[in-house]
């Protein structure tokens, strides 16, 4: 049996920035193995942390985008297009 430490494991994600601060590369991605799976990401300027949000959310939030469209298919009404100077 290989060793499994319990210590979180923390990766350095190259090329992406914080959703709060914008600084650039210095996103951790932070994987906790005991004593529950779970997975983050936190920026090591600010102290900012996030969730991957689950399979039922994403199948939730992706099902309204699509009712939407559809609504504005059958009413024959389309979204605003703003430009942006």
């Amino acid at each position: 049996m290989r060793y499994q430490s319990t210590r979180p494991k923390r990766r350095f994600l190259a090329g992406v920035s914080c959703p709060k601060c914008q600084a650039m590369d210095a996103v951790v991605q932070v994987n906790i193995a005991l004593p529950e799976p779970d997975e983050y990401i936190e920026c090591t300027q600010c102290g900012h942390s996030e969730r991957r949000p689950d399979s039922d959310e994403i199948s939730a939030k992706n099902h309204a985008q699509d009712e939407l469209a559809r609504d504005a298919l059958s009413t024959g009404t389309s979204g605003t297009v703003k430009f942006k100077l």
